[in-house]
């Protein structure tokens, strides 16, 4: 069965609408990156990927990842109701990533508390970690399956993969599937604590990278095995697993992260040397570039031209999934060509000790064809995701 992505919303540091989002992802240029910077629990303020959207105020008591998916849905509301006419909406599932839920609402409301201030915003249901998908269900009116999956830096990837085996099964026609992180004080000091928050904006596979910039995004996909539309892009591919190697560092060898990369390969029936492009989970640590290159290294030996994004988009996290394979999806849907930034800008210096080849060093626009999504996640979580132009 062949699993159909036919629309997508994102809203993320490069933007909140399709043309904004591929034009400066293409030029390099990223606006929520310039944002104000946060303040760690230290006093330490860093760069944020603030998501480039002004979300509307009327209903503060909704936690600001169920607003941005909200946001999402909206700014596609004609293409995705179209995708839905005469179809139940309990053959409908709704399937979110996420790792921070509420958190951050609760947080404001324990200070309150904590204070004698008794918050008018609080809802204790909005702050389970189920909430993203149910809140969009219910926002949608859909009755069918829905769960939130919190894998950490994996949770919207995972939510794909769940989607199309519910398709699989026969017990959905249709998945709307993605996931939000947005702000929240829990893994910024977490990183913080962990010694790998950048203090200056990420920089992916150089020598002196300084660590993970966090940013905020959300994003949506419609899924089916019946598609409705001409334009389309097929999940053909995926892979995961579990290697449970450390708490937080990932394989040295990436040996997970090589598992759930040729597993992808092999559900999709293609060489590795089929693949036109893969968005790196490349969160700008020593570690994870390392490691992940050394992978790259040994199933693509070089051929496959590859970078990471987060300089773009920031480390969105439970998003991270949909943000970064969102992007491959919108370039595949608009078949203009992948056109990808330059991984290093004029002032970086590339670490001699990585792997460098294929790596994208100037501006490239590629051919349409099968590109793959990598995300790695505390735990040894692992997901790698292939998607394909539609053959209709």
């Amino acid at each position: 069965m062949t699993v159909y992505i036919e629309a997508v919303s994102l809203i993320n540091a490069l933007g909140a609408d399709d043309e904004t989002i591929l034009s400066n992802l293409a030029a390099g240029l990223s606006p929520g990156m310039a944002g104000p910077t946060v303040r760690t629990v230290d006093g330490i303020d860093v760069p944020f990927g603030h998501a480039a959207v002004t979300l509307p105020e009327t209903d503060l008591a909704i936690p600001r990842n169920q607003r941005l998916l909200r946001a999402a849905w909206d700014a596609k509301r004609a293409q995705f109701e179209c995708l839905m006419v005469d179809m139940p909406r309990d053959r409908i599932a709704v399937i979110m990533g996420t790792s921070t839920a509420a958190s951050q609402e609760f947080s404001d409301w324990w200070r309150a508390q904590a204070k004698g201030i008794e918050s008018p915003h609080f809802k204790g249901e909005w702050q389970e970690m189920g909430d993203p998908a149910r809140d969009l269900a219910a926002y949608l009116g859909i009755t069918g399956p829905a769960m939130t999956i919190a894998t950490a830096c994996t949770s919207s990837a995972r939510a794909l993969i769940s989607g199309a085996r519910l398709l699989e099964s026969g017990l959905v026609d249709a998945v709307i599937a993605g996931g939000a992180d947005t702000l929240a004080e829990m893994p910024l000091n977490g990183f913080h604590a962990l010694g790998v928050l950048a203090s200056t904006l990420t920089r992916p596979l150089t020598a002196n990278r300084p660590g993970i910039t966090i940013g905020e995004g959300a994003g949506i996909v419609w899924m089916t095995k019946s598609p409705k539309g001409k334009t389309s892009v097929t999940l053909s591919g995926w892979g995961e697993s579990s290697d449970g190697y450390h708490m937080s560092s990932p394989e040295p060898e990436g040996s997970g992260a090589e598992k759930a990369i040729q597993g992808a390969l092999q559900k999709a029936n293609l060489p590795p040397d089929a693949i036109q492009y893969v968005n790196l989970h490349g969160t700008g640590t020593e570690q994870n570039d390392a490691a992940e290159l050394a992978v790259m290294a040994r199933v693509f030996e070089g051929r496959v031209p590859m970078s990471s994004t987060k300089a773009l988009t920031g480390h969105t996290l439970g998003a991270a999934g949909i943000t970064d394979a969102g992007l491959l999806i919108l370039m595949l849907m608009k078949a203009q060509g992948l056109t990808l930034p330059a991984q290093f800008g004029a002032d970086d210096t590339l670490d001699p000790a990585l792997m460098m080849a294929g790596v994208i060093r100037e501006q490239t626009t590629l051919p349409i064809g099968p590109v793959m999504s990598n995300n790695f996640a505390f735990g040894g979580n692992n997901t790698s995701l292939i998607f394909e132009p539609s053959q209709k």
